[in-house]
């Protein structure tokens, strides 16, 4: 026992003495012109195996170094290389401070391959300050540090951008500049992806959990190497690439919802859902029978909902002397969370004006269990200073699980047997989902130093999206409240069942070539390039109606339970043969562009333009005779675009742009389809619709007081032409139908974005603040004043664009000690009234009231590796309100969220 005692004393002394005589270098790294710090830049020895990244403040640390004599290397992407050798001694502290050379138009060395820090704060201000287009960026260590864990909350805090969502709460799409989803583009790694939605070409952000994101881009000015069709602007998600250090991150964490604490979480069964309609498992000509559709999937039950729960893992390395990087990001979330609904259907009373009227009162009940799990890989592979090859393969994954339970009361007087408050049919509609989506996303690309001045790259991509319902069911039973508020039994009305899935793809293959140089020591660059899209899109729809079984004298089947209810099958071959949900879509997409920039001591000038060329069509897979099949168009766009960057001070710069660009009508809204809709109003397609373009004009001052500061001042302008939107139709016949149009000739939109972000000592504050104005005109009924009683006439009316919200605000005061590890964030949010929906008489609409939300959030670094974090969101529990002047047509609310865990980085 001695003895090993001696030789544990003998060990430690070794080892501390060692680990004494071991030496250090530190120091800053800076831009050698400028003064401003370079985070990111990677500083190491010959081997690479001491390799190490500068922190935000341009800070490095090269630790536990064997005394001797070494060569300090230091790359960063857009500077020389720089070399030094260093003599260092046993226990010496060494301080070396590296100043890099810009050598901006030089292709002979591999810096055009080097890796620029990406996730820090100070990076994304550095990104936005030399970013070519006027661009907002989220990094990593923000999103990291957020009350927020998707992408969709996360861009809900960058200025100018809202959140578009559905009652359930399960689907959000980007409002960039007071410009609905359809006018906005999102992209993966840089490319454009598909969309797992049946009726539109853009992606749920929620799906994607924002610990994987390496950075946002929001860009809302184009250049013309990026593609045309974002009026409104670009979200460039980009997910983490391989580091120079070798990093190893796992977070869990688990919350609860506040609503769940207040009542059950309603489920169902998923054992006996079918994953294919009778027809698809029998063939089509097969006659369903009433033994062929589930039961178990229309027993709700009430439980206590589970916890939500996130894991997350990230694994980073470089191998064979920093040739080859990987990187591997991993995410999965079970999120219980729900709603408490309230909608109110209105249509015109013609006994007072044609006015809104309500005509039921409708109490919703949402139960959603989320799992979204989302894997990415990334390599990288430097064949020699000239030539790189990367792959980024990114797969999304979500499965939903919902029941809706509805109690439907109709007010209008006499309906139902209604003589007073309280009394009438009451009609119980409830329904489960289960859906699945996938996303994948592939991108090989190359970039390529063919000499001198020139540099070539290229990338292929497929992307494909996936969406799956199998069986959605629902169910619907009534009963009535007497005028002495007895109640008559629950008779049985109905259920559908629904199969529905869908396939989206895009094989794409771009390719770009630059040349630099210096004309009169004048930096410039001229850049060409193309792209290629294919797109292949089909939908698939099955729905069957199972009708009651009358008793045997002929009355309406009383409604005992699900596992009792009889039926017969009213479509027996279901709805296959001719639904009009049942089509295929193609689009081609051929652009070319030129641009140029022209880089002078005090201004930059880019200019160019993009010419995209579109051919896109449909077909239903069956042919029906009285609609419109095999619809072609085609049309070509010319893009011009120009910006201007002109730096006042280093610290300082005034941009502005001027750029045109399009957006393209949603594939299903070429469809001639028609579906009979509640409450009189129908939805039905238009093959003639035509795409919008727009002219956008961009005016920004920036301020960079320190690295991880700025105060912006924007200004823009949009003028729209053909705009599109969902049109009310059908006046004067009295079948009003709601249908994708372009609604005017032309639209306005305009407005001004101020972002403020300050720090004081442990103290910060940052804000940004956007108010939108935008105008339309378009054709509203009123009473006909000089003809016959009941009857209307249309006129135009002046009104903001669909999805437009006045004044947004986020506010955030943060605290942080990096000395203790500690971070703080209370986030304030406010958005003013929003127009979520056009109606149809003049001076009425559908507008969200203004809401506000607060939001908190903290960690404490527990020591170097391990991070206790909360996220704590909607602590107001604000509703979403929606309202018609001053009628309340539903209301949603979330209630507050939960949110803690731990981290481990290494």
């Amino acid at each position: 026992m001695i003895k090993k005692l001696y030789f544990f004393i003998l060990f430690v002394l070794f080892t501390t003495t060692a680990w004494a005589q071991n030496a250090t270098l530190k120091g800053h790294i800076t831009d050698k012109q400028t003064g401003e710090v370079l985070p990111g830049a990677v500083i190491h020895f010959d081997d690479y195996k001491n390799a190490v990244s500068a922190n935000e403040k341009g800070e490095y640390t090269l630790a536990n170094i064997t005394p001797g004599e070494y060569k300090v290397k230091v790359k960063f992407i857009g500077y020389s290389e720089f070399e030094q050798k260093i003599k260092i001694g046993a226990g010496q502290i060494m301080m070396l401070d590296i100043k890099l050379e810009s050598k901006t138009n030089d292709l002979k060395t591999v810096t055009v391959f080097g890796k620029l820090d990406k996730e820090s704060e100070a990076a994304g201000r550095t990104s936005e300050k030399n970013a070519d287009n006027i661009t907002n960026v989220v990094t990593a260590k923000v999103m990291e540090r957020s009350p927020d864990i998707n992408a969709a909350n996360v861009l809900s805090r960058v200025s100018g951008v809202t959140i578009q969502r559905n009652t359930g709460g399960d689907e959000a799409y980007a409002i960039i500049r007071g410009l609905e989803p359809r006018y906005n583009n999102t992209l993966i790694n840089g490319v454009k992806v598909t969309s797992p939605d049946e009726k539109s070409r853009y992606v749920s952000l929620d799906i994607v959990p924002s610990d994987m994101l390496q950075r946002i881009e929001v860009s809302k000015s184009l250049l013309p190497e990026m593609e045309g069709d974002a009026i409104g602007g670009t979200v460039n998600l980009i997910f983490k690439d391989a580091p120079d250090t070798m990093l190893l991150k796992v977070t869990a964490q688990v919350g609860y919802s506040q609503i769940f604490f207040d009542r059950k979480f309603y489920t169902f069964s998923k054992q006996d859902i079918q994953q294919q309609s009778p027809s698809g498992r029998n063939g089509s000509n097969y006659v369903a029978q009433p033994g062929d559709f589930s039961r178990s999937n229309l027993d709700f039950e009430p439980k206590t909902a589970l916890p939500s729960t996130v894991l997350g893992l990230t694994y980073g390395k470089r191998f064979l002397d920093g040739k080859l990087g990987i990187m591997l990001s991993d995410n999965f979330q079970n999120q219980y969370y729900g709603s408490n609904s309230q909608f109110n259907p209105v249509v015109p009373n013609p006994q007072n004006d044609f006015k809104p009227g309500i005509t039921d009162v409708s109490n919703l009940t949402y139960s959603n269990q989320q799992l979204n799990n989302g894997l990415s890989f990334h390599v990288d592979y430097k064949i020699d200073d000239h030539n790189q090859i990367l792959v980024n393969n990114v797969l999304l994954y979500s499965y939903l699980a919902q029941a809706r339970l509805s109690i439907d009361t109709s007010i209008v007087g006499g309906n139902g047997g209604r003589v007073g408050p309280g009394t009438g049919s009451v009609v119980n509609d409830d329904r489960s989902l289960t859906q699945k989506e996938f996303l994948e996303n592939l991108k090989v690309e190359g970039k390529h130093i063919l000499s001198k001045h020139f540099l070539f790259d290229w990338a292929g991509v497929f992307s494909t999206s996936t969406k799956k319902v199998p069986d959605e069911a629902d169910i619907s039973i009534d009963h009535k409240i007497n005028a002495d508020f007895t109640s008559t039994p629950y008779y049985f009305d109905g259920i559908s069942h629904t199969w529905q899935h869908n396939n989206d793809k895009d094989e794409s293959g771009l390719a770009n070539l630059t040349y630099r140089a210096r004309v009169k020591d004048i930096p410039v660059e001229i850049k060409v390039g193309g792209l290629y899209r294919h797109k292949d899109r089909y939908n698939a729809q099955d729905q069957y109606n199972l009708k009651p079984d009358t008793d045997a004298s002929g009355k309406k089947q009383q409604f005992t339970g699900i596992y009792n209810a009889q039926w017969t099958v009213y479509n027996a071959k279901g709805t296959a043969g001719y639904d009009v949900n049942d089509y295929t879509a193609f689009e081609d997409i051929t652009a070319g562009y030129a641009e140029f920039k022209v880089s002078f001591p005090k201004l930059d000038i880019f200019g160019g333009v993009r010419e995209e060329h579109t051919s896109q069509g449909f077909d239903y897979v069956t042919f029906i005779p009285t609609l419109e099949n095999d619809v072609r168009k085609s049309y070509t766009d010319m893009l011009p675009s120009l910006q201007l960057n002109y730096k006042l001070t280093d610290k300082s710069q005034l941009r502005a742009s001027f750029f045109e660009s399009i957006s393209r009508p949603n594939y299903y809204e070429l469809v001639p389809y028609t579906i009979q809709g509640v409450s009189g109003i129908n939805e039905m397609g238009n093959p003639a619709l035509k795409h919008a373009t727009a002219d956008n004009f961009d005016l920004r001052y920036e301020l960079y007081p320190k690295d991880d500061e700025q105060i912006f001042v924007s200004a823009f302008y949009k003028k729209l032409y053909n705009p599109i939107e969902l049109a009310l139709t059908g006046f004067g016949s009295g079948d009003i139908t709601y249908t994708p149009e372009n609604v005017a000739p032309q639209a306005t939109i305009e407005g001004i974005e101020l972002v403020y972000t300050k720090y004081f000592g442990h103290f910060g504050v940052s804000a940004n603040y956007a108010y939108i104005y935008s105008n339309v005109k378009s054709l509203k009924v009123v009473p006909d004043s000089v003809g016959p009683n009941n009857t209307t006439v249309t006129k135009l009316q002046s009104r903001p664009l669909q999805g437009q919200t006045n004044n947004s605000l986020n506010a955030s005061l943060m605290y942080r000690d990096k000395r203790h590890g500690i971070y703080v964030q209370l986030a304030y949010q406010y958005l003013g009234k929003t127009l979520s929906q056009v109606y149809a008489n003049y001076g009425y609409d559908y507008y969200t009231q203004p809401q506000s939300f607060l939001a908190l959030s903290g960690e404490k670094a527990l020591d170097r590796h391990f991070t206790i974090f909360g996220k704590f969101n909607n602590l107001l529990n604000t509703p979403t309100t929606i309202k018609i002047n001053d009628i309340t047509v539903g209301q949603n609310i979330y209630k507050a969220n939960y949110n803690i865990g731990l981290r481990y980085t290494h």
